[in-house]
């Protein structure tokens, strides 16, 4: 989630820098397997709060899979509400006090919070590095696998496979660490990947693997 205190920020597809769009006031950016490109010009200010998966829904209230891969205006989803409080971070002078009014907003804010399964499966997704089981998870919980999967796109925006992958990947990444050179990414290590964990991490970034 980005509040713009500054100038105007565009973003680039991918495919095709010349394709923008113009972003004014405030923005969110939904779970996603690609990078977003920026075209930052004239005066960068800006306020930002990334929360953990599954960490929007609570204060959104709107399934998560509506903005996976996406980057949406805030004003479309809360209206004059993200205006006020862009005034209101515009007039404070200090960062810290921008970041305890960001902070009581949110709070504010809070309706519900992810379903324990979900709050489960997350955990148990991560800790493990993407190589937990769903369907176990699902009969330990209780709950049919359908259900959960329902459960997770809602809350997370992202299907529990999917959510695994991108663990995994950044498992590697920080295990074999990274650079960049000319905006394409390469790693060497000694880490034995399968053809399937190419094929999943192709999906994800530009790495060359060998």
């Amino acid at each position: 989630m980005i509040i713009n205190l500054g100038d105007p920020q565009t973003l680039c597809a991918l495919d095709d820098p010349n394709k923008r769009r113009v972003f004014r006031r405030a923005w969110i950016s939904g779970e996603r397997l690609e990078p977003i490109l920026i075209d930052e010009i004239g005066y960068v200010h800006l306020a930002g709060i990334r929360l953990r998966p599954g960490g929007g829904w609570p204060f959104l209230g709107i399934p998560m899979r509506e903005f996976s891969g996406q980057v949406i205006e805030l004003e479309d989803i809360l209206g004059q509400q993200i205006s006020e409080l862009r005034d209101r971070l515009g007039e404070e002078t200090r960062d810290n006090a921008r970041f305890d009014l960001l902070e009581a907003w949110l709070r504010a804010r809070q309706r519900t919070s992810p379903t324990r399964a979900v709050n489960y499966v997350l955990r148990a997704i991560q800790d493990s590095a993407g190589l937990a089981r769903i369907g176990q998870m699902a009969k330990e919980i209780g709950i049919s696998h359908k259900h959960l999967l329902r459960e997770f796109d809602r809350c997370v925006g992202l299907t529990p496979k999917v959510f695994s992958r991108l663990c995994a990947f950044q498992r590697v990444i920080q295990s074999v660490g990274y650079r960049m050179d000319a905006g394409l990414s390469s790693t060497t290590s000694k880490f034995n990947q399968s053809a399937a964990h190419k094929c999943q991490f192709s999906t994800i970034a530009p790495i060359a693997t060998r």
